[in-house]
């Protein structure tokens, strides 16, 4: 019978904890014999992350509104 896995998502606002929360559950879930996969949006692939400091890095009116949530 094949294991079911589960998705945990972290949901809040810039600087709110969520990075330090998923690192602490991560180790959690990983000390008691889970296979994890840590992931982030945008990220967690080499493209993903070239998105992602493409959305963090620069003047933030350089592109609309459209364009940003298309990188996205």
């Amino acid at each position: 019978m094949k294991k079911k896995g589960f998705f945990i998502t972290f949901e809040g606002i810039d600087g709110s904890g969520k990075s330090t929360q998923i690192r602490k559950l991560a180790k959690f879930l990983e000390d008691n014999g889970f296979d994890i996969i840590m992931t982030r949006e945008p990220g967690g692939s080499v493209g993903g992350e070239e998105i992602r400091n493409l959305l963090l890095q620069g003047a933030v009116d350089r592109w609309s509104a459209e364009t940003e949530i298309l990188l996205l």
